[in-house]
């Protein structure tokens, strides 16, 4: 993505930040990488978070002049490392949830349900018919097991937002999607992802947005979706792409994550929905 593009997105927000700002607000915000930005620079945590001052939870608290900020989003990490389980070392995120907390942006559940994985298992080096597919493979026994394991992340999410309004009673909760990653049909061999494993692959993502959004409604928060706003944005469309599907080893950027010009978006479409 050109510097001077990426730059002039950024710059957008800061301004309509600094003009509509009013009241400063303490601002936390909890989640994996989505949120974290692993790779992009400048990286304000290595191992195990790798999170950058670029992400959308940084940019988001500029926005919108927060008078305190904490990000303790971490990479990798699942809704037991907010809620229960230090991460290698890092303690769970929620001990940074305050009762003077007035924001609270989460994006959490594509670890639980183990999607990294799916992704994996899905990759197809060589076109149809030499391979199998995943979604047939994760299929066959008449229950998709990737829409089984997002189901059972539903509770743990909510558990989340129970927590955060123990701690934090008058926070505004936000919930977040994952991103678009792939087009319909995919973009073989870009992606090495067969046509149909490429609509199951951002079919659960979908679903998991689906379902996080009527937790949301469901639990007293708000919900920002990435996917919809990111259609013509993914991984096979650069340069203007918000995430990335398969990328070089050595680029700089880590595959099935945002790029920098998606966590720029991702924290305007937050601050749009803040109004």
């Amino acid at each position: 993505m050109p510097v001077a593009l990426v730059a002039g997105f950024a710059g957008a927000l800061n301004t309509a930040g600094s003009a509509g700002a009013q009241d400063p607000i303490n601002y936390v915000a909890l989640g994996d990488s989505l949120a974290a930005g692993p790779l992009i620079p400048d990286q304000e945590a290595l191992y195990p978070c790798f999170r950058s001052d670029q992400n959308y939870p940084h940019l988001l608290a500029k926005t919108l002049n927060a008078s305190t900020f904490r990000d303790v989003t971490c990479s990798s990490a699942t809704t037991d490392n907010i809620l229960s389980t230090p991460q290698n070392g890092v303690p769970i995120q929620i001990d940074a949830v305050t009762a003077d907390t007035g924001l609270v942006t989460i994006t959490i559940g594509a670890n639980d349900a183990k999607l990294t994985s799916v992704a994996i298992g899905c990759l197809n080096p060589l076109p149809a018919p030499s391979g199998t597919s995943c979604k047939a493979r994760n299929s066959a026994s008449g229950t998709d097991s990737g829409t089984a394991a997002i189901d059972a992340v539903g509770p743990k999410i909510a558990a989340v937002i129970a927590a955060v309004h123990d701690r934090a009673p008058h926070a505004r909760i936000v919930l977040t999607s994952y991103g678009n990653y792939i087009q319909p049909g995919g973009c073989y061999p870009i992606a090495p992802y067969w046509p149909e494993d490429a609509d199951y692959l951002q079919g659960l993502m979908d679903h998991l947005g689906a379902m996080t959004a009527t937790i949301a409604s469901e639990s007293g928060a708000d919900y920002v979706d990435f996917i919809g706003p990111g259609a013509g944005h993914d991984g096979c469309n650069p340069p203007s792409n918000w995430t990335v599907a398969i990328v070089p080893a050595g680029s700089g950027v880590v595959p099935l994550h945002p790029t920098r010009l998606g966590e720029v978006n991702f924290a305007r479409l937050i601050a749009e929905a803040l109004g």
